[in-house]
């Protein structure tokens, strides 16, 4: 085995072809020579995953440490702006522990922390705020998308991605184009966005908010490309090299077999197909370059994107890391070292949203047939359509009251108690299904 970009055999190093920071699914393979490994990351990398650290603290990805993902956004408290102020999630307003940090409008340095601490550092001259008066704003770039960054590390992970799926262990000539321009040796139109709205009509029935989904095809001009879909938000369509096998590039259908790569780890497969009513006088399907796109073009992706930011996903697996800290926190709880704010995170929609989920199942637990895998349960029971739950922040807050109700009678611990123990019973009974 061999560098894939230098034909080096010395120093290989075992490189994320997704890079981890956007993905739970881990895809890695020993054919990046140390040197060209840090090259990409240190280039590209770093900075393509710092813009989206805002994403990727949503979509529920942790650190290489499991740590929780940190971004800056702007706090709105009590009329008052703090910018830039670096945020985990909202639980951590709550920890005694916690500086939130940030400036003001004049620039001055802001600090959010609890009372007793406020007291100590500004000699009781502090302002006392409502944690539940404060919002928070976050803008994002187009250029976390479709800026250079963003673009050279799309094109590393498509390349890196097309040996892997063909087995290919070396550099090869025919790659030195693609190879270049990740090494940013040359510039060039390597990586179109795709702009069809039959694809994208498709690739939603296909796949869900944050997984990365991959295949190749060749295209009338001649080309091999990857497609790279990411996070079910834009698709990025990559030209690898001339298409070895010219006689496929007369058909007027094709079929792609795509490769889907889950928040939660799983890594599944399915397959697609496009016709084309102008046989094989279009490509197959239409992209145009990043730096064409127009603001009217970009808000539909605008839309796509801030989906990530109002939708949870689930799966048995990513639910289970969220039921273990409500288990943790409620033992807490029972304990009283905890309040009822802190076990529910009433803040974040991550916690109440297993909350929910747990409680939906423990409602139809008659009704859950242990034959069956749990999102097909599912399905049935929350008359689900697709594996996401729509929901609007009147419900959300609705179900609190429920949950502050059930904390003034006493009744919420057993109440939690039983759902988390029927989660479990279903968690095993999913792990026997599968293995």
């Amino acid at each position: 085995m061999k560098c894939i970009y230098c034909n080096s055999d010395k120093n290989l190093t075992s490189s994320d072809i997704i890079t981890y920071a956007i993905t739970g699914a881990k895809l890695t393979k020993s054919f990046v020579c140390k040197t060209h490994n840090a090259f990409t990351n240190d280039n590209y990398e770093k900075k393509f995953v710092a813009d989206l650290d805002c994403f990727r603290n949503h979509l529920g990805l942790t650190t290489r440490d499991g740590k929780t993902i940190q971004y800056k956004a702007d706090l709105i408290v009590n009329g008052m702006e703090i910018r830039n102020a670096k945020l985990s999630n909202r639980g951590a307003l709550f920890s005694p522990k916690s500086v939130v940090s940030g400036t003001d409008d004049q620039g001055n340095k802001t600090i959010l922390a609890p009372m007793e601490l406020i007291d100590k550092i500004s000699d009781g001259k502090g302002q006392k705020v409502d944690l539940r008066d404060i919002t928070w704003h976050k803008s994002f770039k187009s250029d976390y998308f479709l800026g250079f960054h963003s673009l050279h590390s799309i094109a590393k992970m498509a390349y890196e991605w097309y040996c892997y799926n063909n087995n290919i262990e070396e550099y090869k000539e025919e790659y030195t184009e693609i190879v270049n321009y990740i090494l940013n040796k040359s510039d060039g139109d390597y990586v179109d966005i795709i702009v069809d709205g039959n694809y994208y009509y498709a690739i939603d029935k296909l796949s869900e908010i944050g997984t990365n989904s991959f295949f190749q095809y060749d295209d009338i001009d001649g080309y091999r490309y990857v497609v790279f879909d990411f996070w079910n938000t834009i698709s990025y369509r990559i030209r690898m090299c001339k298409a070895p096998n010219m006689i496929s590039l007369n058909s007027n259908s094709s079929f792609f077999n795509l490769f889907r790569y889950h928040i939660d780890g799983r890594k599944t497969q399915t397959s697609f197909g496009t016709i084309s009513l102008d046989s094989n006088k279009k490509p197959i399907l239409k992209s145009i370059k990043p730096e064409k796109i127009k603001q009217d073009t970009f808000q539909v992706f605008v839309n796509r994107i801030n989906k990530i930011m109002t939708t949870i996903i689930f799966s048995i697996y990513s639910l289970k890391r969220e039921v273990d800290e409500i288990l943790s926190n409620l033992k807490k709880y029972d304990e009283k070292k905890i309040s009822f704010a802190r076990l529910i995170g009433y803040e974040e929609n991550r916690t109440v949203f297993a909350i929910e989920i747990i409680n939906q199942l423990y409602m139809n637990k008659e009704r859950y047939d242990m034959n069956k895998s749990f999102n097909a349960n599912m399905s049935i029971v929350l008359d689900l359509k697709d594996t996401t739950i729509k929901r609007t922040e009147y419900e959300k807050k609705q179900f609190i009251k429920e949950l502050v109700y059930k904390d003034k009678e006493k009744e919420l611990s057993d109440y939690l108690w039983k759902r988390v123990a029927f989660f479990y019973e279903v968690y095993e009974n999913e792990i026997k299904l599968v293995y």
